[in-house]
């Protein structure tokens, strides 16, 4: 039996009435929020992706390859660190590692470059090279060594030379044991951010 009016289409069957014209208009609502729905995820998964990729992005600018190299822990090097474990750098750690180094140096260089000019002065004969005295970081290459150590504080060991001869400093570490102000390292304890260990190499 089938009955139908201006707004809508009753059909009987049985004792069950069925109401087509507000199952269709209900159908078309779940059809549409579902469609809503997938754009939505698709959307928000695609800008996941995307701020996922700029950070990585802009982790990988804010460490310049071509002057620093980090190297996983391995528990080989305890002569590093003892009681420690391996941890990642993230861009805070670099940018701090940075502030750090730099503030080291700007306090290192006045009174070693108040020595070259004592020197000079009373041996201008000589001509010492001011390069053997003050670090000037334009000059180095960096590799960094991160771990998280037995009190669960993030620390960096920083090692930094001007020279590497033959060796592919990316793939290892460069272990001098003199060639003056050309080679220098020291440990950051960056939960602190503080540094300790500042050690820079005598001449042969």
């Amino acid at each position: 039996l089938e009955i139908s009016f201006e707004s809508a289409t009753f059909a009987y069957h049985g004792n069950v009435m069925w109401h087509f014209t507000q199952h269709t208009i209900m159908t078309r609502k779940l059809t549409l929020l579902t469609y809503a729905l997938t754009i939505c995820l698709t959307s928000c998964g695609q800008t996941k992706t995307e701020i996922k990729n700029q950070e990585k992005h802009t982790k990988i600018n804010l460490v310049d390859t071509s002057i620093i190299s980090v190297f996983p822990f391995d528990k080989v090097q305890n002569w590093i660190f003892k009681d420690s474990k391996p941890t990642d750098l993230t861009i805070g750690d670099m940018q701090k590692i940075e502030s750090i180094l730099t503030k080291l140096i700007n306090d290192y260089n006045p009174e070693k470059e108040k020595l070259f000019e004592e020197i000079n002065k009373k041996n201008p004969e000589n001509k010492p090279n001011k390069q053997n005295f003050i670090i000037d970081l334009k000059r180095y290459k960096r590799q960094y060594v991160a771990i998280t150590n037995s009190k669960g504080e993030k620390e960096v060991w920083v090692n930094c030379f001007c020279g590497a001869g033959n060796t592919d400093w990316k793939k290892k570490l460069i272990i001098v044991d003199d060639g003056g102000n050309c080679y220098f390292t020291l440990k950051i304890n960056l939960t602190r951010g503080k540094y300790y260990e500042f050690m820079v190499n005598g001449d042969a």
